[in-house]
């Protein structure tokens, strides 16, 4: 499920951000209503408050058709100064019909730190909590507050903005972290889906053709594989352990699995079977799936053993035959899926050419830990 909710302009904003939105506009809102009750029930002619109580509510206009879409963008550009400067021409009206307005720069302050940089909101900061000062000593009467008591406000509401920016920024490269690795993630979901589809459908109709061109003798082995391919393609679909293991041990669909090569093959158990992690049987079976499927298909073999390996702390298969060996042909898909696939386990793969006569041999070691 995506953890994302819309936003602003149909934006797609991360639940959590939207969760700390969510509680932004919840003090914004409160910080306006307690406002305009404070405008309501000051002593000014209900002239005055009306009209305060109006400016404040195109205010809270202002930031709900325009601040909220650059709150949840977060740009920080020219168009945060365009809103400040609206939010400017509606909060200092209603200050001057109503000083009980002034309440309003609890929720108006840290706007102005969530649509600008941190080094340009310092100065449309000041402007607003000096707007009540300045209004009052035009009138001609004495400022409410101090204007010590206002400079330590702005210091206040300055840390107070520095940390509302930083939250901020948390939250994007929060944001930015997680599509990274939802990316990664669907990346690395189809690499897997193309290595199992190449491990046991693409190896298993390479074997069909490889039967049938055999003549009639192997077409009841060419069907008895093509049924383990659908069964394969079943299991992947469903997401479930390769369909050879259902239900047998390793050594036992690794048996099955190299009676059903197309070369004459063998396949013999050295030491005492343990039991082994499922990721590590999935590994070790289609290891086996890979290298019987290359020695059929560019060997040029006549016969391939497969040798299984039970030691203190390790487990090993070797897969060895006859043909031309490797040569200095470089790694192909299977291979580097092979190598991808044994280091997720911790193991390890080698490649070797014996150089016996005019056939050398292959051999494919793998080796996982217990």
């Amino acid at each position: 499920m995506d953890d994302r909710r819309p936003g602003a302009g149909g934006a797609d904003v991360p639940l959590e951000q939207h969760r700390q939105l969510i509680t932004w506009y919840v003090l914004f809102a409160l910080t306006q209503v307690t406002a305009l009750a404070l405008i309501l029930i000051d002593n000014n002619s209900l002239a005055d408050r009306l009209t305060a109580a109006g400016l404040l509510c195109l205010n809270g206009l202002w930031f709900v058709l325009y601040g909220r879409r650059l709150v949840v963008r977060g740009d920080d550009d020219w168009h945060g100064f365009v809103y400040v400067a609206g939010s400017l021409a509606t909060f200092a009206p209603a200050v001057w019909f109503s000083g009980s307005a002034t309440f309003a720069l609890f929720g108006l302050v840290p706007q102005i730190y969530m649509v600008l940089p941190i080094a340009w909101a310092f100065f449309p900061m000041v402007l607003f909590v000096f707007t009540p000062q300045i209004l009052t000593w035009v009138a001609g009467a004495v400022p409410a507050l101090p204007w010590p008591a206002a400079l330590l406000i702005i210091g206040f509401s300055h840390a107070f903005g520095w940390a509302v920016s930083r939250i901020a920024q948390q939250n994007q490269q929060r944001g930015e972290l997680l599509q990274r690795v939802e990316a990664l993630t669907i990346e690395a979901e189809r690499a897997r889906w193309s290595a199992d589809i190449h491990d046991t459908l693409a190896q298993g109709f390479t074997s069909i053709i490889t039967l049938l061109q055999g003549a009639q003798p192997n077409v009841e082995l060419a069907l008895q594989t093509a049924r383990e391919n659908l069964r394969e393609a079943r299991a992947l679909v469903a997401s479930n352990a390769p369909s050879p293991l259902d239900g047998s041990t390793l050594e036992d669909a690794l048996r099955r699995l190299v009676s059903g090569a197309a070369l004459p093959s063998t396949f013999r158990v050295i030491g005492d079977p343990v039991g082994l992690q499922t990721s590590a049987e999935v590994v070790l079976l289609r290891t086996v799936q890979e290298a019987l499927h290359n020695v059929a298909r560019h060997s040029g073999a006549s016969r391939v053993d497969v040798v299984m390996r039970f030691d203190e702390d390790s487990v090993s298969l070797e897969v060895r035959d006859d043909g031309r060996g490797f040569g200095e042909a470089p790694e192909g898909f299977g291979l580097r899926g092979m190598r991808a696939r044994l280091e997720q386990v911790g193991g390890t793969l080698s490649l070797s050419s014996d150089g016996q006569n005019d056939q050398t041999g292959a051999s494919v070691l793998v080796e996982v830990p217990l």
